[in-house]
């Protein structure tokens, strides 16, 4: 099996590690024919991932989920074009949402004017670009783009050619006093000028992200393996599997007629259960035999039982890699989630992804604040249970000190403390303790008294 078969061929349907040590093991290596540094074994690492993460049921739902509360419910200053392409900055942030899910990474591409003001943002997917070769302290100056380095794109262009060093389109890192400097030296001036890219990666200024599902990729893997073996089976009907064994040529009429009635005898789902030794020594053979090794009808419980159990475990191992409460991952949900458990799963996965959202926001902010456009800044609002997107209004007045010091006894809550503080509440609207006994213990989670009376209906 050919590397970009494994990766890419929506009919695999056989995954091993060794197969896929592409995506099992994370190589950066020097590629002195590009002047890059290559992203995987053969520099097809990153498309690759993205191609398991959409063969797979589990995986591609819990990467959309997180890059969801990662978008947030919008902001103030959202629906303001900011790219030539007409990309608005709901747009941008979406997009830089989705690649951080992904790969805790992104990267922004800004046009500039002869001012050193940013002019146009455009998202760049962080799979489409690559560093140019480590200077001596082993840091990236540039990075350059190509759609498709690994020739596995999801996005097939009309004429497919591997990619050339003319190919390559390079950008500077993201410096503004920089920017007239750069104009300087380009030949042909600004015209000529592509602009400078932020490359963000958690991983560090010039090292190539790691993706959360990274430690679980032998479970996206199996998801993938499990949903191919479910699909086969179904597409069978669990009917038995036949070795025929014959003497006859595998190109003898008789035997493709042989083998055909048989097919037909099994039904419409029989094709593909029929494993054939042709040309077998007839001295050792005496007849055509047909010898059945399935358990058919009556592996198909075995078969379900065994997918489910392993669907199970992958979906427990790979929502957790993004610590996804069950109210929203959906896990042990026979007897469903009450309202209150999923305010409790939004408020705790708001707060998991609250670092994302601040990260994208203040990398973003960096481009702003030195732009033409009118927004300078943004905050993302958080996403509530309903997933309105509702903005804050500009005509609301902002909050006071002593609002503002309350607030953060909650915004420096933790899931579990909240959680406390609502079984503190309910316990004392089920009358199991007093007033006085309830007071008490919502001081001790840092509540004024105005707050607690308001969260005791006073």
């Amino acid at each position: 099996m050919s590397t970009f078969d494994s990766y890419n061929n929506l009919e695999v349907t056989n995954f091993n590690l060794q197969a896929h040590k592409e995506v099992a093991q994370i190589w950066t290596q020097e590629n002195t024919t590009l002047g890059i540094m290559n992203w995987g074994y053969t520099n097809t690492f990153p498309q690759s991932m993205i191609n398991l993460i959409n063969q797979s049921p589990i995986t591609k739902p819990t990467v959309k989920r997180t890059a969801k509360f990662l978008q947030g419910a919008g902001f103030v200053g959202e629906d303001e074009i900011v790219s030539p392409r007409g990309l608005t900055l709901k747009n941008i942030v979406s997009i830089l949402a989705d690649d951080y899910a992904v790969w805790e990474a992104f990267a922004i591409q800004c046009n500039y004017n002869l001012k050193g003001e940013v002019t146009g943002i455009n998202p760049i997917r962080i799979a489409d670009l690559r560093f140019n070769k480590f200077d001596e302290l082993n840091y990236a100056s540039k990075v350059g783009y190509h759609f498709d380095y690994g020739r596995n794109s999801e996005i097939k262009k009309q004429i497919q050619k591997s990619v050339t060093t003319s190919d390559i389109k390079w950008f500077n890192r993201f410096n503004p006093n920089a920017v007239a400097s750069q104009i300087k030296e380009t030949e042909g001036g600004i015209s000529n000028y592509l602009g400078q890219v932020l490359y963000h990666s958690e991983s560090g200024h010039s090292s190539y992200p790691v993706s959360p599902l990274q430690a679980p990729i032998n479970y996206v893997l199996s998801d993938v393996e499990n949903s191919i073996l479910v699909r086969k089976e179904t597409s069978t009907g669990f009917i038995s599997t036949y070795i025929l064994k014959t003497s006859m040529d595998d190109e003898d009429p008789s035997l493709i007629a042989l083998e055909s009635a048989i097919s037909e005898s099994q039904g419409a789902r029989g094709y593909g259960k029929i494993i054939t030794f042709a040309g077998l020594d007839p001295e050792t053979l005496n007849s055509t035999i047909l010898e059945e090794i399935g358990a058919g009808g009556a592996g198909a419980k075995g078969v379900i039982e065994s997918a489910t159990l392993t669907y199970e475990l992958d979906h427990k191992v790979i929502t957790g890699a993004y610590q996804i409460p069950p109210a929203l991952a959906g896990i042990d949900n026979s007897t469903g989630f009450s309202g209150e458990d999923l305010t409790e799963a939004y408020f705790v996965f708001n707060a998991i992804t609250k670092s994302g959202r601040d990260t994208i926001e203040s990398q973003l902010n960096r481009v702003l604040k030195n732009s033409v456009f009118n927004t300078k800044s943004i905050k993302i609002n958080k996403l509530n249970l309903e997933g309105d997107e509702i903005l804050a209004d500009p005509n609301v007045k902002p909050e006071t000190t002593e609002q503002a010091e309350a607030n953060a006894v909650f915004a420096d809550m933790s899931g579990k403390q909240f959680q406390g503080l609502q079984r503190v509440v309910r316990k004392y609207n089920k009358e199991e303790i007093t007033k006085a006994q309830a007071s008490q213990m919502l001081l001790g989670f840092g509540l004024t008294a105005e707050q607690i009376n308001v969260w005791l209906d006073e």
